[in-house]
């Protein structure tokens, strides 16, 4: 027993609420937790300059997809009104070819036999309804054939009726004619881009290929252009009269 102290003496009981000393801590750390954010200049303007650019992204690229919209219609109706025009052109052309053969047929049965004023046309070419015909005896391709009739001054034959494809089907060759197909708008039309006023498709909606050629029996079909395929051709050129 310690000396001094009465028996049965126990020291007295700390009193104080358990965690009263770290109260001041949590009160500290409390108020640390509510004091409000700093509030940064340069997150902001770095909030507001990406907005900005985001923004200028996004309208530059809606007026440039405008623009570069007009500018695609604007070539349409440009394309559009060239192939017109041109069209216009050839199919005036064809008309020409076609009124000019049948004036001169109707002129060669006025005349029945009297002779014609029109210059005869050269050796090896044979003369009908105004128009002089060559007919190879060679076998190119489609291509070839037009470099060769382009170099005689003429071009491929354009049939425009019934009594010139008679005309012309006097072999037994099959020869190329100036019709080829467009891929603008998958046509056939002739060499000189009139459209068709007649035909005598072998087969009329089975004509896959891009050039046409003439058979033995009248009748037109379709083939490669170049390649191994190799007919005779038939050159075209206006009489002189």
């Amino acid at each position: 027993m310690a000396e001094g102290r009465p028996s049965g003496w126990q020291p007295a009981q700390d009193l104080t609420p358990m965690g009263e000393k770290s109260l001041p801590v949590l009160k500290e750390s409390g108020q640390q937790e509510q004091n409000p954010p700093q509030f940064d200049p340069w997150k902001f303007l770095c909030l507001a300059m990406t907005t900005l650019m985001f923004l200028l992204v996004m309208i530059v690229g809606v007026v440039l997809g405008n623009v570069l919209l007009l500018n695609y219609q604007l070539e349409e109706e440009l394309n559009q009104l060239n192939n017109t025009f041109t069209k216009g052109l050839a199919d005036a052309r064809h008309n020409r070819d076609f009124i000019r053969g049948e004036m001169f047929r109707q002129m060669n049965a006025v005349q029945s036999g009297n002779g014609s004023s029109c210059t005869p046309c050269p050796e090896d070419w044979t003369a009908f309804e105004g128009s002089c015909y060559n007919f190879s005896i060679n076998r190119l391709t489609w291509i070839e054939a037009k470099d060769q009739c382009i170099h005689a001054g003429a071009h491929l034959v354009i049939i425009n009726s019934l009594a010139e494809q008679k005309f012309l089907t006097t072999s037994q060759q099959e020869f190329w004619i100036g019709l080829t197909k467009y891929y603008r708008n998958g046509l056939y039309k002739w060499q000189d881009g009139s459209s068709l006023t007649y035909t005598n498709w072998r087969y009329e909606n089975w004509n896959f290929y891009d050039c046409v050629y003439l058979m033995t029996s009248g009748h037109w079909d379709s083939d490669y252009c170049g390649g191994y395929r190799l007919y005779h051709w038939i050159c075209e050129k206006p009489q002189i009269c």
